[in-house]
């Protein structure tokens, strides 16, 4: 067993040696602050999200910098690791990104429901072949195939801002998912996990944590509200941001706080701000030199 564990973990580094990017490969890979399983988990990673590799440990952990520009851990199993040729290749490639809102699965042929692997909005699959049919083939990341409902994926070149309304039904279509500190993703998700998918969905690239959103995008009196600014809650004697919501209409906003659920915006909290988002200066998929190879028109 001994020799068999050395011949793998020399396998993992020959391989892994020359990589300078990462993607990940299953649904959602867990980032950590520190590396070991028993950290916390600061965010996750999407598949198909690509992944700057910083250092590679001898423990298997890999050490990222994700395109948010958000630091962490991921342990080496749950990514497949580019060179700079083999990431030109993939941002080159024809890809699609997963709308549904509700987890989804990529099946082992076109008819059948044996599933090769579990999908959630916001991951990143190549085409490998598409149609009229009512699934299309796709390609994840490790190189597996599989067939996915057409509806539940678009062009990744298309994702992009085509109107607020847009966002905010990506966020009511978590309503009920779980809290989950950290989660970014259908399977649970934090507050500033919410919004930043429901961002994504448009093409946005938000900062990751709910202070760091409340200094993106510009400022809105919070009696000139919108619907889709984003209000921040927390400490209003020392500007403390603790909490993030989207303002829907009306009074309301969109929250997860033990689960995500419409709320009346004077009760999710002490109002300290609002932003809003999506204006231009905003980072997106379709712009972001790590997506594409060439400029998304």
């Amino acid at each position: 067993m001994g020799k068999l564990l050395i011949s793998i973990l020399f396998l993992f580094f020959s391989v892994t040696l020359n990589a300078q990017w990462a993607l990940p490969h299953i649904s959602v890979a867990h980032v950590r602050t520190e590396p070991r399983h028993g950290a916390e988990m600061s965010t996750q990673a999407l598949m198909g999200t690509p992944l700057q590799v910083d250092s590679v440990l001898p423990s298997g952990w890999v050490a990222v910098t994700m395109p948010d520009d958000y630091r962490g851990y991921i342990i080496g199993n749950s990514l497949t690791m580019l060179d700079n040729r083999a990431f030109d290749e993939w941002r080159a490639s024809g890809r699609a990104m997963v709308m549904s809102g509700h987890e989804v699965r990529a099946y082992v042929d076109s008819v059948s429901y044996e599933p090769v692997s579990d999908l959630v909005a916001g991951d990143i699959v190549g085409i490998a072949e598409s149609g009229c049919r009512l699934r299309s083939k796709v390609i994840l990341p490790d190189g597996r195939m599989g067939w996915v409902f057409a509806s539940d994926i678009v062009p990744l070149d298309s994702v992009r801002f085509r109107g607020i309304d847009n966002v905010l039904d990506m966020a009511r279509l978590q309503m009920g998912t779980p809290y989950l500190w950290g989660g970014l993703s259908t399977k649970g998700m934090d507050c500033s996990g919410l919004t930043k998918l429901a961002f994504l969905s448009s093409g946005f690239i938000l900062p990751r944590d709910a202070s760091q959103q409340a200094v993106a995008g510009e400022e809105v009196m919070l009696d000139s509200l919108r619907p889709g600014d984003l209000v921040f809650y927390g400490n209003p004697d020392t500007g403390r941001i603790n909490h993030v919501a989207i303002y829907e209409s009306d009074g309301n906003v969109i929250e997860a706080a033990g689960r995500v659920r419409r709320n009346r915006l004077e009760s999710a909290g002490k109002l300290i701000t609002a932003r809003r988002l999506h204006v231009k200066g905003t980072p997106t998929v379709a712009t972001h030199s790590w997506y594409h190879s060439r400029k998304v028109e």
